[in-house]
């Protein structure tokens, strides 16, 4: 592996262009963000690039097996006029990120005395940034198998909810095998990471096939889950469950179970700023940011929403403040009642209250006669914390960021026109940038009959500390959240900085660095403690063991053969707890045991004399969005 921190990227800054050294986050010039590019590269000649190898005239570093650098990240990708048939998956699966790696462009790999062959580079695949030091960046995150003995049992079924939410929308795409080959799924924390995707072939898999692999990782499960896993394994194997909707039900209820255990604790907060060069405000926020830090447990409804009103002369104003009292009341209301707080009720919920936010403006409207681009809207963002689980809902193009410390990723997809060019017509999102419109919204809230939206919700685990950014398209615009997110809200993670200070930095910043718009933003951070489990002799980690990790030979080789030998996939999972103990080491243990067993009587009576309690140990997204019909589209900016 190559030392590519000494490497040179160039500022994107078109006034400045100076190259930095890639250890920089900001051009030592003019201060603009460097942001640091790393892409897997797929197609059959993926696996010949050599670490130190440059292409397409120097702009791409080889810096691992298969991943490169972009060193001139300001400029347009180069793409070929034709998508090959396996990238266009990718496309389609664009909603399901971070899951899924996108498509960044292609390069053209040329090779003495034989034809040109072309190189596919995917963004945002799992692969570590200069965020968590040299050390990582540029490698692989670790494989699941890998990771799977040394988390919780909250983690392990996660991993496995996350598989089953994405094998309906991978096999409509062919690419379901994907989830049979460990090592393509990767895992950075809590979230489960598709390198790439394998193509099915002439015989789409079964979820038998699921159930054999899960078989194997269920004899190295947390003892809490592992009998309830065995089940699940065994019915899956014997077609007793048959979908996938099945399966989460069965995933679901073992997650309910386990995470009663769980302690979640969520700090929130908002802030709005007018901006430094719009008159009015016409975003809006709850809770209202004049009402400072809000505190709940896991078992109180946490609720945050951001909205961003359209329409000019206090239309979007009234549009905002309306939508968000319509949707706060409503489910606040329904959902007081236990019995409602189950996950299809609470989805059912969130896109009622939507919907009837949106027939509210709408009335608006229509009672003054206003039509097309006269009529007010918002756009919506939103997230409802319950328990173990954050339901995430957007109507527009504000945002939702999920930010830990290992990463940031934007678990929303904007409504803009660009956007739906990718997933329906197969085009880039680069070149769909390009077109004319492209950041016009197709749906807002207010614009149209209910009838006609298609509010875009996704529910996710928490199972880590994280930290849930919302924000309107003034905070958000030109890639700030991803440039600024380390400086601006990791210090909240790393203790550094409290949460009111990171709210009010990340407005200054939007201010400053966009400036065009109003600013919104409303920061809920989930603290998250695990009750140690009994058996747990494994330390529980979100960062790989060993930081010199990387992808192997062998692991390429694996990724370039869709039929991977079951054999060696069974092999990386023999550990040391499947080998008997040897028969001089048996009677140690025994002896072993006794002394602690006797131990543990003693402390018990000294507490018992004491009066004492015994102490307790302390504890250490993706329905795909449905087309929408053709509307009249929202320009970007229009107030």
């Amino acid at each position: 592996m190559t030392n590519h921190t000494a490497a040179k990227i160039v500022c994107q800054n078109p006034e400045c262009q100076a190259p930095n050294p890639a250890s920089h986050n900001f051009c030592a010039h003019c201060r603009t963000a460097i942001p640091k590019v790393y892409l897997w590269a797929v197609g059959e000649d993926a696996l010949t690039l050599k670490t130190g190898q440059t292409l397409a005239n120097n702009r791409y570093l080889a810096v691992n097996n298969r991943v490169l650098l972009d060193t001139k990240p300001g400029w347009q990708p180069e793409v070929i006029d034709r998508v090959p048939e396996f990238i266009t998956p990718y496309l389609r699966l664009v909603a399901h990120r971070p899951h899924v790696p996108q498509v960044y462009g292609s390069v053209a790999l040329n090779r003495s005395g034989r034809r040109t062959s072309t190189l596919w580079l995917l963004e945002k695949a799992p692969i570590y940034s200069e965020g968590l030091g040299a050390a990582l960046a540029g490698k692989v995150m670790p494989e699941l198998s890998e990771s799977w003995k040394t988390v919780g049992s909250m983690r392990q079924l996660n991993w496995l909810w996350q598989i089953a939410n994405l094998w309906d929308a991978m096999a409509v795409e062919g690419v379901s095998r994907t989830l049979l080959h460990p090592e393509v799924l990767r895992v950075e924390g809590g979230l489960m990471r598709a390198i790439e995707l394998m193509p099915n072939g002439d015989s789409p898999p079964k979820l038998a096939e699921l159930g054999k692999l899960w078989k194997l990782w269920q004899k190295q499960a947390r003892i809490g889950i592992a009998q309830a896993l065995e089940k699940i394994c065994d019915r899956l194997i014997k077609e007793d469950v048959t979908t996938a909707t099945q399966l989460i039900a069965l995933l679901d209820e073992a997650l309910r179970t386990v995470g009663q255990k769980q302690f979640l604790n969520c700090n929130y907060i908002t802030l709005t700023h007018t901006g430094p060069t719009r008159e009015q405000n016409e975003d809006a926020c709850y809770p209202p940011s004049s009402n400072g830090l809000y505190q709940k447990t896991g078992f109180e409804l946490s609720l945050a929403i951001v909205c961003d009103g359209v329409g000019g002369h206090q239309g979007g104003e009234v549009a905002s403040n309306l939508a968000i009292d319509t949707i706060q009341r409503r489910i606040e209301n329904v959902l007081d009642k236990p019995e409602n707080r189950y996950p299809d009720s609470i989805a059912i919920q969130i896109e009622n209250s939507t919907c009837v936010a949106n027939d509210q403006i709408s009335l608006r409207n229509d009672s003054k006669n206003r039509q097309e681009r006269e009529r007010m809207g918002t756009t919506m963002v939103m997230s409802l914390i319950y328990g173990h689980e954050a339901y995430i809902a957007h109507i527009g193009d504000s945002r939702l960021y999920r930010i830990t410390r290992t990463g940031c990723h934007q678990m929303t997809l904007d409504d803009d026109l660009a956007t739906r060019e990718v997933r329906l017509s197969g085009v880039l999102y680069r070149q769909a940038l390009g077109m004319s419109s492209s950041g016009s919204l197709f749906q807002a809230l207010g614009m149209n009959s209910s009838t006609a939206l298609h509010p875009n919700i996704r529910r996710t685990i928490v199972d880590e500390e994280c930290i849930f950014l919302l924000c309107s398209d003034g905070v958000s615009d030109r890639d700030r959240v991803e440039q600024y997110w380390q400086s601006e809200i990791l210090p909240v993670l790393e203790g550094k900085v409290d949460l009111a200070t990171a709210c009010q930095r990340t407005i200054n910043m939007a201010n400053t660095q966009n400036g065009h718009d109003n600013a919104t933003v409303a920061l809920v951070h989930c603290q998250v403690k695990q009750p140690v489990e009994a058996g747990q002799n494994t330390a529980i980690q979100d960062f790989p063991a060993n930081a010199t990790t990387t992808f192997t030979q062998t692991d390429t080789l694996l990724l370039s053969s869709p039929e991977t030998n079951s054999k060696d996939r069974q092999r990386t999972m023999t550990t040391q707890a499947e080998v008997p103990d040897s028969p001089r080491r048996q009677p140690l243990l025994l002896g072993a045991i006794g002394a602690i067993v006797l131990m543990a009587i003693g402390a018990g009576g000294w507490f018992l004399s004491q009066g004492q309690p015994n102490s307790t140990p302390a504890a250490s997204p993706s329905p795909a969005i449905a087309p929408s019909p053709a509307v009249t589209p929202i320009e970007p900016g229009v107030q």
